[in-house]
C-alpha cells in the first residue's frame, strides 16, 4: 500500500485494502517516522508522554457531519476524531484491528519487516514513502502515544496552532474494498527533549470487517516529508478528493462524544 505516491497510489491501495480487510496481523518493529527535531531516516518515537493541548466541553465532530453516506463508517469515524482531538491514546487503540499476515503473500518493497521474518502480527504503521510496518501492541502503544497525545500548545505555523485538526475524509476503492482515510493536521512536541516541536500530517484507514469499521492502518510524518512526494500533500494524501467534516470546529480539543465505538472483534491469523 502506498497511498501517497500517486502514481501508484490507487493499484497498491486496491491490494493492500483486500489483505487488511480479510483480518491479517503484525509484530514489534518500529517504522521510519521522525519525532521532531530528528533528522530524516528517524528513530522511534518517543515514550507516551501527557497530553498538553487545550480541552473543550464541546463536543466537535458528529457522524451528523461526516461526508460518507455509511452511518456505521461515521458512528466509528466521529468517535475516532473526537477521541483524537482529546488526545486519547487509549481509544485510539481500542478503535485499531490487529491483523496477521504471511510474508509469502506481500510485497517486500512495501513490507521491509519481511526481509527477515516470515509472518507479520500487530498493527500496521506507514511512512510517507509508501513503506508499511506491523508493531506490536507495546510498540504500536508507544507509537500512539506520541503522535496522539503529545501535542505541543506553544506550536503554531502558517496552519494554525497544534491542536489536531481533522481535514476530512478521503475514499480509496470501491464496493467491499473500500477503505475510508480519516485525514489530520497536529503540532507535535517531546516534552522531555529541547528540540523544537513540529507540524506533521497524517491519516488513520478504516476498513470494513464482519461489517464492523475499524482502523487497518495509521499513516504519519512530518508536513515537510509530505512534500518531498507530493506537490500538495494536504490535498493528494490518501485518494485525494478530501472531503470535509460538515460543521466541524478547528482548533478545538474537545472530549469524545458520548457515543462507544462498536467493538473491534478479535482477527484469526490467516
Amino acid at each position: 500500500m502506498n497511498p501517497y505516491l500517486p502514481a501508484v497510489r490507487r493499484p497498491i491501495l486496491a491490494t493492500i485494502a483486500v489483505i487488511l480487510a480479510t483480518g491479517l496481523a503484525a509484530c514489534g518493529y518500529q517504522p521510519d517516522i521522525e519525532p521532531p527535531g530528528a533528522a530524516t531516516g528517524g528513530s522511534s518515537a518517543p515514550a507516551t508522554v501527557a497530553p498538553t493541548g487545550p480541552a473543550s466541553t464541546t463536543p466537535t465532530y458528529t457522524a451528523d457531519g461526516c461526508p460518507v453516506g455509511d452511518p456505521a463508517f461515521c458512528e466509528q469515524a466521529a468517535f475516532l476524531a473526537n477521541a483524537l482531538v482529546l488526545s486519547d491514546a487509549d481509544a485510539v487503540f481500542d478503535l485499531s484491528r490487529r491483523v496477521s499476515m504471511d510474508c509469502a503473500d506481500l510485497d517486500r518493497d512495501v513490507f521491509p519487516q519481511c526481509d527477515d521474518r516470515g509472518r507479520l502480527e500487530g498493527y500496521v504503521v506507514g511512512d510517507h514513502q509508501g513503506h508499511l510496518f506491523v508493531n506490536g501492541p507495546a510498540d504500536y502503544r508507544r507509537t500512539l502515544g506520541f503522535f496522539v497525545e503529545a501535542v505541543d500548545k506553544e506550536y503554531s505555523d502558517e496552519f494554525g496552532g497544534a491542536q489536531l485538526q481533522v481535514l476530512g475524509v478521503s475514499t480509496c476503492g470501491k464496493g467491499a474494498d473500500t477503505s475510508y482515510h480519516l485525514v489530520y493536521l497536529v503540532g507535535l512536541g517531546d516534552p522531555t527533549s529541547t528540540l523544537p516541536a513540529d507540524r506533521y500530517l497524517g491519516t488513520y484507514e478504516l476498513t470494513k470487517q464482519d461489517g464492523s469499521w475499524a482502523i487497518a492502518a495509521t499513516y504519519v510524518g512530518l508536513y515537510t516529508d509530505w512534500q518531498l512526494v507530493l506537490d500538495d500533500p494536504l490535498t493528494q494524501i490518501a485518494c485525494g478528493d478530501i472531503q470535509p467534516w460538515v460543521g466541524a470546529a478547528p482548533n478545538l480539543n474537545p472530549p469524545q462524544s458520548e457515543s462507544q465505538p462498536t467493538p473491534i472483534p478479535a482477527t484469526g491469523s490467516t
